[in-house]
C-alpha cells in the first residue's frame, strides 16, 4: 500500500495534537504542585500538633513549629498560611485533645475555579497532651 500525503497535513495534525499535549504536561505540573503543597501543609500540621501536645499548646512554639516547616518546604510562602489551635480547656492539660488547624491559601498555575477545594487547603491533626508541664 502507498499512502499519499497532502501538503500540510503533518501541519494539521501537529495542529490538532499539540494543544492536548500542552494541556496534558501543563496538568501534570498543577497537579505536582497541588500534591507537593498539601505535602509541605500536612508536614506542617503534623510537627505543630507534636509540639502542641508537648508545650500545652502554646501558640508561639506551635506556629513557631509550623512555620519553620512551613519554610523549608519548595515553593511554598509560610506568611498564607494561619495556624488556628484548639483544646477543650484552657490552658491544655494533661490527656487533654489538642487539634491543631492549617488553613494555607494556595497560589496555584491553575484557575481556582477549576479545583474542588477552591484555593485554600486546610489539614487537621490532633494528639493527646501525655506531658505533665502543667503552669498553674
Amino acid at each position: 500500500m502507498h499512502y499519499h500525503r497532502f501538503s500540510g497535513q503533518t501541519l494539521i495534525e501537529m495542529a490538532l495534537a499539540l494543544p492536548i499535549l500542552l494541556t496534558l504536561v501543563i496538568g501534570l505540573f498543577i497537579v505536582g504542585q497541588i500534591i507537593l503543597t498539601h505535602y509541605a501543609v500536612n508536614k506542617a500540621v503534623r510537627a505543630a500538633v507534636h509540639q502542641a501536645a508537648l508545650t500545652g499548646g502554646n501558640r508561639t512554639a506551635t506556629e513557631t513549629a509550623a512555620y519553620r516547616e512551613l519554610s523549608g518546604s519548595l515553593g511554598i510562602d509560610p506568611k498564607t498560611g494561619e495556624v488556628v489551635i484548639s483544646c477543650p480547656n484552657r490552658p491544655c492539660r494533661r490527656y487533654d485533645p489538642i487539634t491543631v488547624e492549617i488553613r494555607y491559601r494556595v497560589a496555584l498555575w491553575a484557575p481556582t475555579a477549576l479545583l474542588p477545594f477552591g484555593d485554600e487547603i486546610v489539614v487537621r491533626a490532633s494528639a493527646t497532651r501525655a506531658a505533665e508541664r502543667d503552669q498553674q
